[in-house]
């Protein structure tokens, strides 16, 4: 009984309570120059370490088109698997795929090994879905 009118009283009496005053913290401001240090760094970082696969990779004239070409190819048969291509002097080259982890990378290299049998994977900076990746309003 004494619980049953314990919980009522609360019920009633905890919402009614409000904090009078102010609060106020007391902190180092390396604190703060600490985290205005870490929000910097994070708006130029925009990846996250992980693999891809290399499918595509040549220089020379006609390479920007024919590396585009190759990615609308990839998109057209794997269209839920991203896909980028990245000009490094004097390299145009397609990578595919965000893995996470190099097991991810391999198991999708063996699926795509006949359409492109010189495809390997690298190492780079892959967005994370929901994260970092851009979404298309279509």
């Amino acid at each position: 009984m004494r619980l049953l009118f314990v919980l009522i009283a609360v019920m009633f009496f905890v919402p009614r309570l409000r904090a009078q005053g102010s609060v106020t913290i007391y902190g180092d401001k390396g604190v703060e120059t600490l985290v205005g240090r870490h929000v910097a760094f994070n708006e130029y970082v925009k990846g996250f370490p992980g693999y891809r696969i290399q499918i595509y990779f040549d220089s020379g004239n006609y390479s920007k088109n024919r590396a585009f070409g190759e990615k609308a190819k990839f998109i057209a048969r794997y269209s839920d698997v991203a896909a980028y291509v990245i000009f490094q002097e004097p390299y145009y080259k397609v990578r595919v795929g965000n893995f996470r982890n190099k097991l991810e990378a391999e198991a999708f290299k063996q699926r795509i090994k006949e359409q492109w049998p010189e495809a390997y994977i690298i190492k780079d900076d892959i967005d994370l879905p929901g994260i970092y990746a851009p979404t298309e309003i279509k």
